[in-house]
């Protein structure tokens, strides 16, 4: 299957693996994988995914990206765990994630679209209007262009939030296809 992997400058990971092209890393095989854990390599089945999780997953200020083919042992919401990966070929970062604007913009998006996909089960379990109007302020962040740095951190926080609330839940969200609408409806 073609995953996304994404590394630092020097091609590596935190735990130092190096994924420059046509190297394959194989990890033993366990009954009971788990992501973020050790037993299996990590990545994504998604691009514009893999990007927009990596401030909550990797953190890599300046990603580079690969791509890779593997099978997958465990995955959750379009991040995956392979025993088994092979790193194919870099790619180019997309336009909207090397603008730092758009890519803003973006990452604003996907946080209103995935709040939004999980507010109907959060209003279940609480009468809490905040995160409605973490929304409204993302919408309005948006809709105006400003650089207000509130909006987009209470955007940032509505996805977040969102994902949580989405994962306590245990909601079936796909967040690859979020992730996809954002870019498109951000780019268009």
């Amino acid at each position: 299957m073609k995953l996304y992997k994404l590394t630092d400058q020097n091609g590596n990971t935190q735990n130092e693996t190096n994924w420059i092209p046509k190297i394959t890393h194989e990890k033993q095989s366990c009954s009971n994988p788990e992501l973020c854990s050790a037993n299996v390599y990590h990545a994504y089945t998604n691009a514009n995914l893999a990007l927009l999780l990596n401030p909550i997953h990797a953190d890599i200020s300046s990603p580079r990206m690969f791509e890779c083919s593997g099978d997958i042992a465990v995955s959750d919401w379009g991040k995956v765990g392979c025993f088994k990966i092979t790193s194919k070929k870099e790619l180019h970062l997309p336009t909207w994630y090397t603008n730092q604007e758009t890519r803003k913009q973006v990452q604003v998006m996907f946080a209103i679209l995935c709040a939004e996909s999980v507010l109907r089960v959060y209003e279940t379990y609480s009468d809490d209007p905040r995160p409605r109007r973490a929304i409204e302020a993302a919408k309005e962040y948006l809709k105006y262009q400003t650089t207000d740095a509130a909006a987009y951190a209470a955007a940032r926080a509505a996805a977040w939030a969102a994902a949580l609330a989405a994962y306590a839940a245990n909601t079936d969200v796909n967040f690859a296809k979020l992730a996809d609408i954002a870019v498109k409806e951000i780019t268009k």
